[in-house]
């Protein structure tokens, strides 16, 4: 009796841990990674609460397998609705997630009790085992990689972005426009390596916004980046931060404003500018959260058709 309640606290503080962690602390949503990161605790969590589940029920193998995964789904849904209070939204692919992990633990278990049985010959016995094993390992992966993929970004800090490696598409997201990665061997002056190219949708508000995976800018005077706009005429670069207490577009903190050309060239922003604009609440460098960067430009008269492109690179503090 004593062990069965054991299991039962064990599973309450379990399904809190899962729930607090993956849907209401707060950070775990900043970047696409972050998110991804989140996905992984999911499968380990729940995969934790079907083992306790599992192992506290006292019935045939079958019955034991379809009660821990209906009362998983049923915890994961409930997760859900917590979440739904929360104003984040029911997200049902979290629910499958859920059930993912139980699934994955209770097929590693099952493989593993199989080979319990003393009629299973030695090379059975050791295959399935091995099976097991894997199965249990696939559980931790996704975590796996995409914490190794988070410390290979922050590794390259002070650079916030220069789009080099797969994985560093997923801490930027486009704002009326079309974006892909470009790669060229130009040398001198020009881009080199890979750059992001930005087709500009709206003339008065267009670029990306930039969530760095490395947030304490506390250190460091300026923003620098090396851009370039051809079509149109005018071309300005506007940079706006937000920071954890300040977050959205609206009341991001003005960084400073730049004329741009057609010819690649470096630009800075100085980071503490936007402290001594009135109206404005003070900028923590500490707790970075997204940056702003939108092109601003014209039409030429005669082709107001033409396509105007941002070309951006080498994103990072000094």
């Amino acid at each position: 009796m004593k062990s069965a309640s054991l299991r039962l606290i064990v599973v309450a503080v379990l399904i809190a841990v899962a729930v607090i962690g993956g849907h209401l602390l707060p950070g775990l949503d900043a970047t696409e990674i972050d998110r991804e990161i989140r996905n992984g605790l999911h499968l380990i969590g729940f995969a934790l609460i079907a083992a306790v589940i599992f192992e506290a029920l006292s019935m045939s193998p079958i019955r034991a397998v379809v009660t821990t995964l209906l009362l998983v789904a049923s915890l994961g849904a409930l997760a859900e609705f917590v979440q739904s209070l929360d104003g984040k939204g029911y997200d049902l692919a979290d629910l499958y997630r859920d059930v993912a992990g139980a699934a994955t633990y209770l097929c590693a278990r099952i493989v593993w009790n199989w080979t319990t049985a003393k009629e299973r010959s030695s090379v059975a016995r050791f295959s399935a085992r091995m099976v097991s094993i894997v199965l249990g390992m696939l559980l931790f992966l996704p975590l796996s990689y995409w914490l190794s993929v988070k410390q290979g970004i922050a590794a390259k800090f002070p650079t916030i972005m220069d789009f080099e490696g797969r994985w560093d598409a997923y801490t930027y997201l486009p704002v009326n426009a079309e974006v892909r990665l470009v790669s060229t061997t130009s040398t001198g002056n020009e881009f080199t390596g890979s750059f992001v190219d930005v087709l500009l949708l709206h003339r008065r508000w267009s670029g990306l916004v930039i969530k760095p995976v490395v947030s304490d800018w506390s250190s460091y005077q300026f923003l620098t980046m090396r851009v370039a706009i051809t079509g149109g005429h005018e071309h300005t670069i506007s940079v706006e931060l937000s920071d954890v207490e300040h977050p959205g577009y609206r009341i991001q903190h003005f960084v400073g404003v730049q004329s741009v050309g057609p010819d690649s060239t470096v630009i800075r922003f100085p980071l503490r500018a936007g402290n001594e604009i009135a109206g404005r609440p003070d900028l923590d460098l500490l707790n970075a959260t997204a940056i702003y960067i939108i092109a601003k430009t014209r039409h030429t008269s005669t082709n107001k058709q033409e396509e105007i492109r941002l070309n951006l690179d080498d994103i990072r503090l000094e």
